[in-house]
């Protein structure tokens, strides 16, 4: 039986796994609270498939719901036939009534020349004007002169309209009223009816008091439409309890999918007025969130072990799925906008950004399916986010241009409409059916998805994470370090150039980061720019200053460029992962040449090793043993006095069997058969760089 304190002394040193079950069921407690507590439809149903289930017997009485298409038709049929409503303004008459006076008096004046009121005959005709001029205009505004122009009026309902007169509404046609130009030709008409008053002058005087007074109200328009379509009756017909629905193996066509769909919300409905035990429903969820995160980490066991061993990534990564699953959830309660622009597609790119592919997909797999819970449609919805994660993910395997991510949001907006209209084509039958909006939420969700490139920054500086995108910005050549280190050492810009092209390649072979690995490799060297002169590659002027230098001496400065290397590399802020590279690429070996002149000068003398060998750590990962190799063999295969296959050859066994044998990769994830074909990459590679011809036997 444990006794208390060996309990305790049993939990110490457990710390990390308590860590681990700690972020891990944290993870699980959020996403279950943000998960709805009503139940589900237990049925499944898909419209133009099988009905798979029993028999369906109506448990009550529901009605049957419109569908989207129907309501969305009737609706249109509003805004189409819904008639338009003018406000008639009786002010106009009494403003034109009012100034027609004084106004006959002016053209009078102006055209005989004589004031009507002091001249008898001129103000007889005057009197008679003003007196059928008013009759005139008030036959035209209390009929109505309409604001627009119709070319042809026709009677018809098309043309009926409502009018607004006094806080009266009245419905009339177009034909009802007078246009302008109808007016002008009643006006004409009564002029010339009159002998007198022939004249074109009196014509265009009185056109001038022609003025619309029948206005088009889109506010009041509107207003009526927004309420008719408010009063559309969002259901049809009625299914009475015990009545069948579907049998089992009919075909789900959209009348009957109509009908299943409305007795699921009502259903769904019921449980939440009823207030179903919330504890089994918790509990249900729980419990299928336990399994999706379980296989999460079980992958990150397996395959990526060095994530599960570091819990600031294994938080950052469950902190990724968890933030996705809650912003879906508040999302889906506004019923603002479609879920589905809700960018899906960001946190597979994070992933793969950071770590790899492989983890990537898994991710967004586990958490489109936790999200299928949340969301209407559950299988359509996996389909299209699966397509599209696919697509997304597949696109930015190799990311090598900083306009990759753009190509990758087309190649995303062109899964999921393509994968959209498939569904709904499968489904409805008919490319009517294709609801624009639907696919405009897509590509909305996919152009959202740019917003990965400045959230990898900020996770960058936050976390300290090293992503793709900054890889390729340190491995620009016109990077101000790397161009440092060709002013001053060119020869040692020159050598990591080799040992990038060389690693690279390599790592291609056997599997890995190539991007990381030709990045590290064009830094693991720039602690040799301090002290350049001192490194053979550098020396141009025959003059080898470690002639004037002991042995410990020259060994003690040409293993300092390791530590001056990662001094410089901190300086100017570069990633922990491209440090490691300049750490490891000497390892814990010796500095042979000095130590073996050593020995050969001083037989007698106790040789402190110490001083000849570097000061670690060895590799730890494929990426930097891939370097630690391509540095070697690429920097003594500069000192061959003869290049031939067989000297190559020889070279590249020697040194990596030496570092074998120095157990300088017991901590790397590499095996002999990793090597071997490293090497035979190395020594095919060599020889295209010498020009060496391959011999043929004879």
């Amino acid at each position: 039986m444990a006794t208390p304190r060996k309990l305790l002394f049993y939990l110490s040193n457990q710390h990390n796994l308590i860590v681990k079950l700690t972020i891990f069921f944290i993870s699980v407690a959020l996403m279950v609270y943000v998960m709805p507590r009503e139940g589900k439809f237990r049925f499944e149903f898909v419209k133009g498939k099988v009905w798979l289930h029993e028999d369906f017997i109506a448990p009550f009485d529901f009605a049957i719901n419109k569908s989207d298409s129907e309501i969305r038709e009737e609706t249109n049929l509003i805004e189409r036939a819904g008639k338009k409503y003018y406000v008639h303004d009786s002010q106009v008459l009494f403003e034109k009534q009012r100034d027609l006076p004084a106004e006959l008096d002016s053209f009078i004046r102006r055209v005989t020349g004589v004031d009507a009121s002091a001249y008898a005959p001129a103000q007889k005709d005057r009197l008679k004007i003003l007196e059928n001029g008013r009759d005139w205009l008030s036959n035209l505004y209390v009929k109505g002169i309409i604001q627009n122009v119709l070319d042809s009026p026709e009677k018809s309902a098309s043309n009926l309209v409502v009018e607004m007169h006094d806080n009266i509404a009245e419905e009339k046609r177009i034909s009802d009223y007078y246009t302008k130009n109808a007016a002008m030709d009643f006006l004409a008409t009564n002029l010339y009816g009159s002998n007198k008053w022939e004249d074109p002058e009196l014509k265009l005087f009185f056109e001038r008091f022609i003025t619309p007074n029948v206005f088009y109200s889109d506010q009041l328009t509107q207003s009526a439409r927004e309420k008719a379509i408010s009063n559309i009756s969002l259901t049809r017909g009625m299914v009475s309890k015990g009545e069948l629905v579907i049998t089992k193996g009919e075909l789900v066509t959209p009348e009957k999918f109509q009908i299943l769909e409305s007795v699921r919300q009502e259903y769904e409905a019921q449980l939440g007025s009823l207030q179903i035990d919330s504890f089994w429903v918790i509990a249900g969820q729980a419990g299928m969130i336990t399994i999706l995160l379980a296989m999460l980490l079980l992958f990150l066991i397996l395959l990526r072990r060095d994530l599960f061993e570091d819990s600031l990534k294994l938080s950052f990564l469950f902190s990724l799925v968890v933030a996705e699953v809650v912003l879906v959830s508040l999302l889906t309660r506004m019923h603002v906008v479609s879920v589905y622009i809700f960018p899906f597609c960001i946190m597979p790119i994070i992933i793969r950004s950071f770590f790899d592919t492989r983890l990537a997909l898994f991710a967004h797999l586990l958490t489109i399916m936790i999200i299928g819970f949340l969301v209407p449609n559950p299988f359509e919805f996996f389909i299209i986010q699966m397509t599209g994660g696919i697509a997304c993910i597949f696109s930015i395997v190799n990311m090598r241009k900083r306009s990759q991510l753009f190509i990758t949001i087309t190649l995303l907006t062109l899964a999921y409409l393509a994968c959209y209209g498939a569904i709904t084509l499968m489904v409805e039958g008919q490319p009517s059916a294709i609801r624009y909006r639907d696919m405009s939420w897509l590509g909305a969700s996919a152009a959202l998805s740019l917003f990965s490139y400045p959230i990898i920054y900020f996770i960058e500086k936050v976390f300290g994470f090293t992503s793709d995108v900054s890889l390729l910005e340190l491995s620009d050549t016109n990077n101000p370090l790397l161009k440092q280190l060709a002013l001053q050492a060119p020869g040692t810009f020159q050598h990591s150039l080799q040992v990038a092209n060389l690693a690279e390649a390599a790592i291609s072979r056997i599997g890995g980061n190539t991007l990381l690995t030709r990045t590290g490799a064009l830094y693991h060297d720039i602690g040799k720019m301090e002290l350049a002169r001192y490194f053979i590659e550098n020396q141009v002027t025959g003059v080898n200053p470690h002639d004037e230098l002991d042995f410990d001496e020259s060994a003690r400065l040409i293993i300092s460029h390791v530590k001056r290397g990662i001094q410089l590399a901190r300086k100017h802020s570069l990633p922990e992962k491209i440090i490691d590279f300049i750490r490891t690429h000497h390892g814990n070996s010796r500095v042979q040449y000095f130590y073996r002149s050593f020995l050969r000068n001083f037989p007698e003398a106790e040789v402190d090793e110490a001083a000849f060998r570097y000061p670690g750590p060895i590799p730890f990962s494929r990426e930097t043993a891939v370097v630690m190799m391509a540095d070697a063999v690429e920097a003594t295969s500069r000192s061959l006095k003869i290049i031939n296959s067989d000297t190559i050859d020889k070279l590249v066994e020697d040194i990596i069997r030496q570092q074998i044998e120095d157990n300088q990769y017991i901590n790397a994830n590499i095996t002999f058969k990793d090597i071997t074909a490293i090497k035979k990459l190395f020594k095919k590679m060599l020889m295209n760089i010498y020009h060496v011809r391959t011999e043929y036997p004879k």
